[in-house]
């Protein structure tokens, strides 16, 4: 199964231009979440929408953990004899399966030495990023993009700062 999270917490970014939100349209948010392996029900949507600036905030220390609660109260599984043995079905109402699923994603991804997803460093971006390198400090949610936006401001600070320096000397 496709993951959902990161996908789900980047999936409305606003752009100066204005939002690109990939839930907006009923028909899009449908086959949005079919691609991950989503019924795409009405409640499932409607469980998107929800769900997703509540990670979002969670994700960014802009929510107490406890704002996930209406999601992890419905969180059940089943025990289940089979000729294999015991098996474990999850058993949770249909308008909350997808914020339970994100936030059983979100869960693994918090470790000892902090959560691997996080929000992308650079202020100006809104995307979220998983870090899977073996120290933990992926910064960017793009090296193409926004690594490359803050060395270039780090740069032009350093060189104004030796303008700067140069120029009160004279």
């Amino acid at each position: 199964m496709t993951p959902l999270l990161l996908d789900l917490v980047n999936s409305r970014i606003v752009y100066p231009d204005g939002p690109r939100d990939e839930l907006a349209d009923d028909d899009d948010a449908r086959a949005w979440l079919r691609e991950r392996g989503a019924l795409g029900t009405r409640e499932e949507i409607a469980d998107a929408r929800t769900v997703r600036p509540v990670l979002a905030a969670v994700i960014r220390g802009e929510a107490p953990l406890d704002a996930l609660a209406p999601w992890v109260a419905v969180m059940h599984r089943r025990a289940r004899l089979t000729s294999d043995g015991l098996s474990w079905q999850d058993d949770v109402p249909a308008d909350r399966r997808v914020g339970v699923r994100a936030i059983e994603e979100w869960a693994a991804l918090q470790g000892p030495d902090g959560s691997r997803i996080r929000p992308c460093a650079d202020p100006d971006c809104q995307h979220f990023l998983v870090d899977h390198s073996r120290a933990n400090a992926r910064k960017w949610h793009s090296m193409e993009i926004c690594g490359n936006r803050a060395k270039a401001r780090r740069h032009y600070a350093r060189s104004k700062e030796r303008d700067g320096g140069l120029g009160s000397a004279r």
